[in-house]
């Protein structure tokens, strides 16, 4: 038995900067350096001292050359399942400042629903399957992925069914979230459509982990989160929510006090949603490339947020509407400028932030003793290179459970 436990051991040595994200309220981060990281079936072992490493305590020993280790990001909130593009839709924004055209025909969200539809699942699952694998090269060990681009009950089962063959395929955590209620299906209302969510909420579980609700003036109400969610927690359903994106609905305040993990985007969440957020231990999801591209100004209450102690993460929003970005490296970049955060609470927003968001950061996301050995090799020494570098790509080598992910290099195609 003692020598099967050496052998599965890997040591990875000559790290000049380790940085593991402590869980603490709010998460922070700790740098090391000058240090090895033992690895022991895909988890993190212990870290020691660099000097003093013995080849043959361990199966493996690979030399980092003194560059910087940090946990792998961990992006918890993706719509990364569609076909299609919105490259009209960006250049018409331009002219007019039309955003979202959610109840036109053919326009907005409508158009990316038309073209999921028509896509069958193997067209979804390569087009995504690319997407992921560009996104674990660009430094990202775990995802959340909605569904919500179908918008009728078997394009909705479609996508989830592609989620889960991701998930089985890449061998990367992966939450699955049944956005049904994304938007109003045309030729249908609100009222009528919620009721065919809520009605098929069982048939999704096994498919999801959670439910998710897109709460906007003319979408959804406050109201039709509350009818949603405590459908949705009965049937045993983490809740995440779409809140005060474009205007304030009442969405954050309601999805807090019936339980939600996250409430997501929050550009017009006031101080009494931040309240609740922070009496409920609801993580607060930021996206702030969204803000970038659709060219707006507001912006949410960061620093009330930080000064109550309301966890914090970032996520890519991936999307062809909003966000058509899957580097998490040009997240971070974003909302340190945008928010005036530092690199550390960017980055601890970043990992352990993420994976406190999707309730799974007792198993990943901050490298530390016990978790899973999701980590990113910087090619340089100073983790801060993330943010200094502005568009560069920093990261050389993703490990996922200690297993080195192949580089993906090609073009991302569309369907």
């Amino acid at each position: 038995m003692i020598g099967f436990a050496i052998m599965s051991l890997v040591c990875f040595k000559n790290i000049g900067e380790l940085i593991q994200t402590a869980e603490t309220a709010p998460p922070k981060i700790v740098r090391r350096k000058n240090c090895a990281l033992i690895v022991n079936n895909g988890k993190v072992h212990k870290v020691v001292r660099n000097s003093g490493q013995r080849p043959r305590d361990y199966s493996r020993i690979i030399d980092l050359e003194g560059k910087t280790v940090v946990p792998g990001f961990v992006d918890c909130h993706t719509h990364l399942i569609y076909a299609g593009h919105r490259k009209d839709e960006m250049e018409e924004r331009l002219k007019n400042d039309l955003y979202p055209a959610t109840r036109k025909p053919g326009d907005g969200i409508h158009a990316t629903v038309s073209a999921t539809r028509k896509a069958t699942e193997d067209q979804l699952f390569e087009t995504a399957h690319r997407r992921m694998n560009r996104m674990t090269t660009l430094g990202t060990t775990a995802f959340e992925i909605k569904s919500g681009y179908g918008l009728s009950h078997d394009a909705e089962i479609k996508i989830l069914k592609v989620g889960k063959r991701l998930k089985d395929k890449l061998k990367v955590p992966v939450h699955l979230t049944y956005l049904g209620a994304h938007a109003i299906p045309t030729g249908s209302s609100a009222g009528q459509y919620l009721e065919s969510v809520i009605y098929n909420l069982k048939s999704f579980r096994g498919l999801a982990e959670s439910v998710d609700i897109l709460c906007e003036q003319e979408v959804y109400s406050a109201s039709d989160l509350r009818r949603l969610f405590l459908q949705a927690k009965l049937l045993g359903f983490q809740l995440r929510a779409h809140v005060e994106e474009l205007s304030h609905s009442g969405g954050c305040y309601e999805a807090a006090k019936l339980g939600a993990m996250s409430c997501d985007h929050l550009e017009y969440a006031r101080p009494r949603d931040i309240h609740a957020m922070k009496i409920a231990g609801a993580v607060a999801v930021l996206m702030p490339t969204v803000t970038i591209f659709l060219g707006r100004e507001k912006l949410p209450l960061v620093h009330t947020m930080l000064d109550l102690g309301v966890p914090l993460a970032l996520a890519t929003d991936c999307n062809p509407g909003s966000s058509p970005t899957y580097n998490m490296q040009t997240v971070l970049q974003t909302a340190m400028s945008l928010y005036r955060i530092t690199p550390a609470q960017a980055l601890a927003a970043a990992t352990l932030g993420g994976a406190k968001a999707l309730g799974d950061h007792k198993i990943y996301g901050g490298l530390t003793q016990g978790l899973r050995a999701d980590f990113v090799v910087l090619k340089t020494g100073d983790y801060r290179d993330l943010f200094y570098y502005v568009g560069e790509n920093i990261v050389e080598q993703t490990y996922i459970a200690g297993v080195r992910k192949k580089n993906f290099v090609g073009p991302v195609e569309e369907l």
